[in-house]
């Protein structure tokens, strides 16, 4: 979770969200637009003055928890909306930076802090489960529904998050563009190689589909092995992150950590029969197949042991194929697939999506929310040239190394995405489920000693 969307490519133009004025290049790389290029691009009027758009230098601040306002634009068509969005500042009257507010651990706090006390500044706060439903109960987020002028309706909008938040006809969150893939496969292809596989195999079966949990099993039989003869296995097949393993197995089978009844309460579902046979399945998976962590090694082991080639395959979430990500650098070819088919799933290669939500703190008057919503209603505008359907996967071949990731996995994934519900409700702590689980302790055993505890926190949530 403590990366969740670093990059935030963000699927589209539109949700970049890379900071215009403070990103730092050496110059535009061949054939990218310059800011007077879009002097023809009609501009919006405001409806009450009949002029265009004045909002008399208003600095709009987005606050996260990873941006470098020095990384330069990653691709064409980052350039392409740094320059377009250089021609809103200068057409509209306004400026937007983004910045790193407070670092991962301390940004809930931070955010909250200021919520409560205020400040004459205009701010943006990117937050996630963590201040999501908590903010809401505490009054922190401006209700969006009030602002004038905004089309909601355009499908620039990303509706689950829309309506996650919402009280009545009241919503207090947004994010553009479609949910954001989060949990994949990653795969070495050199290992696959050697081992006696097309290195792209794992396409194929993901576009046959036959990518299942059987068929990720064989291979993970036939990488794990004794390779001097000594008695003890010392090449393993995977070394993925447990918890990101855990949830994606759950919802391949058609299972979940919660759910909502029809009276929209929350539910625990780790003990239907679906979850319970995933979470055996991943047992069962980390005990015979998952690198060990060796003694003094970090938590994150796993991470390193990919990188360095040592396994076949990690699991995590998407962001790692970035291009400032974990993968960027790795001297080995990988590939990247969906998560493998559970037998009672409902057959579809899918991903979780948990995106990151933007909120406008309460503590402004109703004026001041309804210019920084606007701006931000026209910073997200697309760019010219940069409408089409499929225009977001632009963003994504200068980080995969293969356009089959992109054309293939990355459709899947946009195409078949699951809410994360778990993600958004405060003080669920399910993560030792799967720590416990991927330990080797007995999946039964586990929820039984967890589920009191995470019923309580649904039941919190539920009042």
């Amino acid at each position: 979770m403590k990366k969740l969307s670093k990059v935030m490519l963000a699927l589209a133009a539109v949700c970049t969200f890379a900071v215009v004025g403070c990103n730092k290049s050496e110059g535009a790389s061949s054939g990218s637009k310059s800011a007077k290029e879009y002097q023809g691009v009609k501009a919006q009027k405001d409806p009450a003055t009949k002029k265009i758009y004045d909002f008399g230098g208003l600095e709009v601040t987005i606050y996260d928890w990873w941006t470098n306002p020095d990384a330069p634009p990653a691709s064409k068509q980052q350039e392409d909306e740094k320059a377009f969005r250089q021609w809103m500042m200068d057409t509209y009257n306004f400026k937007v930076v983004q910045k790193d507010l407070a670092g991962w651990n301390d940004h809930p706090t931070e955010v909250a802090n200021y919520c409560i006390t205020g400040g004459d500044d205009a701010r943006v706060f990117i937050i996630d489960g963590r201040s999501a439903f908590s903010g809401l109960k505490a009054n922190l987020w401006a209700d969006l529904s009030k602002v004038p002028n905004i089309d909601w309706s355009d499908k620039k909008w990303n509706r689950p998050v829309l309506d996650v938040m919402k009280k009545g006809d009241s919503f207090y969150t947004y994010a553009v563009g479609k949910p954001e893939p989060r949990h994949c496969l990653f795969w070495n292809k050199r290992i696959l190689e050697e081992n006696g596989y097309d290195p792209d195999v794992i396409y194929d079966m993901q576009k046959d589909g036959n990518w299942t949990w059987e068929s990720f099993e064989e291979m993970c039989l036939k990488l794990t092995k004794d390779t001097d003869n000594d008695g003890i296995v010392d090449q393993y097949a995977m070394a993925s992150f447990n918890t990101e393993f855990t949830w994606a197995a759950l919802h391949s089978n058609g299972g979940s950590i919660v759910e909502m009844d029809d009276n929209g309460k929350y539910y625990l579902n780790l003990e239907s029969d679906k979850s319970m046979e995933a979470l055996n399945w991943v047992n069962k998976m980390f005990v015979n197949y998952q690198l060990p962590q060796g003694e003094g090694a970090a938590w994150d082991y796993f991470k390193t042991a990919f990188t360095n080639g040592e396994v076949a395959f990690y699991v995590n979430q998407e962001y790692d194929a970035q291009p400032n990500g974990l993968l960027a650098n790795m001297k080995d070819d990988w590939g990247m697939a969906c998560f493998p088919l559970g037998p009672n799933g409902d057959g579809k290669l899918f991903t979780l999506n948990g995106d990151n939500m933007f909120a406008i703190p309460n503590c402004y008057d109703q004026d001041k929310v309804n210019k920084i919503m606007k701006i931000m209603d026209l910073w997200t505008t697309s760019t010219p040239g940069y409408e089409a359907e499929d225009s977001w996967k632009d963003g994504y071949y200068a980080g995969f190394r293969d356009s089959r990731a992109v054309d293939e996995t990355m459709q899947y994934m946009m195409d078949n995405s699951v809410s994360w519900k778990a993600w958004l409700i405060p003080g669920l702590n399910y993560q030792p489920v799967s720590w416990d689980v991927c330990g080797g302790r007995d999946p039964q055993e586990t929820v039984e000693a967890r589920k009191n505890e995470l019923q309580a926190a649904l039941d919190e949530m539920n009042q």
